[in-house]
């Protein structure tokens, strides 16, 4: 290997070495946060993917296996394109998470039918889950998520070497085990506003059979609504907080 990180001469003589690691690289760069962006054009995210491949290649090429499938190159191309992009979906876990809880807040607060329409998942989606997946994704550029998914990504190699079937039973009780953690930690984010906005509605509704005459009912959304907001401002350091941890946990070993 020469003194560049990318090596013409080893890309050269390893060219199906190089497709294998490109195409787990691709699997990241169009499932991962920020780079799924739907306002990033899907050329500029394979070139993006073959300029990763390119640099990643040689600095994991004591990591990247014989090829061990009779289905051809091919096959294996496929394989690590599922690779890499299981990989960006356990990333993308965390900010799915996030708007989830939003979502939880939202319906409480009453304000789930202010939808708005998102376009990188083509369904609506409230101004809280909207609010907190950018909450989400500015927690994961301050703690320099970009650089900790190229980590991962050299370090995956060493868990699945390239160019062998990696989709097994240990990575699907992973997968699994995310999601998991990703329900766990909407439930955190979400349990603070939600659980006050709750007890505010048991208590209106209380002090609504108390006193017939007074149209709480008829004030209760609007109220609900502006405690839910207050309650959102309130707790956004907190929520940071919850993100951060979230990610720096998948950081030390999510992927």
């Amino acid at each position: 290997m020469g003194d560049s990180p990318i090596d013409v001469m080893w890309l050269a003589a390893n060219a199906p070495a190089f497709a294998l690691v490109a195409a787990r690289a691709a699997g990241v760069c169009f499932t991962a946060p920020v780079l799924a962006a739907p306002g990033l054009d899907w050329r500029f995210r394979t070139v993006m993917a073959l300029a990763l491949g390119a640099w990643t290649a040689p600095l994991a090429a004591g990591a990247i296996g014989a090829p061990t499938s009779r289905f051809g190159l091919g096959w294996l191309v496929a394989n690590e394109a599922v690779v890499g992009g299981l990989m960006g979906l356990s990333a993308s876990l965390v900010v799915a998470a996030a708007r989830q809880a939003g979502e939880l807040v939202a319906s409480q607060a009453g304000l789930a039918t202010s939808s708005l329409f998102d376009p990188e998942t083509g369904e609506e989606s409230t101004a809280l889950g909207h609010l907190y997946g950018l909450v989400a994704l500015a927690a994961f550029l301050a703690l320099d998520g970009p650089l900790a998914i190229v980590d991962g990504l050299l370090r995956s190699f060493e868990a699945f070497p390239a160019g062998r079937l990696a989709l097994e039973r240990d990575s699907a009780e992973a997968l699994f085990a995310q999601t998991a953690d990703a329900l766990k930690l909407a439930l955190r984010a979400a349990a603070p506003p939600a659980v006050a906005l709750a007890t505010a509605g048991v208590a209106l509704g209380w002090l609504g059979r108390l006193a017939p005459s007074v149209p709480l009912m008829t004030l209760s959304l609007p109220i609900r609504a502006a405690l839910g907001v207050v309650l959102v401002m309130a707790s956004l350091a907190g929520l940071a907080a919850c993100l951060d941890g979230a990610w720096a946990a998948w950081a030390a070993g999510g992927y």
